[in-house]
């Protein structure tokens, strides 16, 4: 990932001496796809960003889902409403500071990225959408392999929430890629 920040995003996440707007980097993708891998690669190529992450804020507030606390779905969906609150907060108190932001989270459905770019662009900032797709049967076998990969390894915030083929089937069903938005497409090969 470092060389897509380098080689691609790099031009998008500097700020110009026409254009000194916070920038707000939205990464887009389904579960596998390497948002967090993109977050963490931008966050030290440009330390001046800061990143939010929806599993570390349930990691920070409750630990790591199936090792910390009980792998319960009901318990999941409440940790999740509390983390969306913790998240939309941090948000809005970075955009009030004309910070630059890493907002690392799916947006699977244009509705969720409408209303965190309106949010933004209110906000003064420049929005910066990065769409890693993985494009048909293969990028759906590469996806799934990631995450069976994944599953095997250590559990950390970032991999804890077990997906089995019927959620990632979901997933990959209901994902509604970005088309006309003005997004940096990055290709999963």
């Amino acid at each position: 990932m470092a060389s897509i920040v380098q080689e691609v995003l790099a031009p998008h996440l500097n700020h110009t001496p026409g254009d000194d707007r916070p920038i707000v980097v939205m990464t887009c993708g389904m579960a596998g796809s390497g948002k967090t891998t993109l977050a963490k690669a931008i966050a030290s190529a440009h330390p001046n960003f800061h990143r939010i992450s929806g599993d570390e804020i349930i990691q920070q507030q409750h630990g790591i889902y199936g090792i910390d606390y009980p792998a319960l779905s009901s318990l999941y969906a409440q940790y999740q409403d509390e983390q969306d609150e913790i998240y939309m907060s941090t948000f809005r108190t970075l955009l009030v500071d004309k910070a630059d932001i890493i907002l690392e989270r799916s947006f699977y459905a244009k509705e969720d990225r409408d209303e965190f770019r309106k949010l933004a662009e209110d906000a003064g900032a420049r929005v910066v959408l990065v769409f890693l797709r993985a494009k048909g049967e293969n990028g759906k076998r590469l996806l799934w392999e990631r995450i069976c990969r994944r599953s095997e390894g250590v559990k950390t915030a970032d991999s804890a929430l077990d997906i089995d083929w019927a959620t990632f089937e979901g997933y990959w069903i209901g994902f509604e890629d970005p088309f006309e938005e003005g997004e940096v497409v990055v290709d999963l090969v």
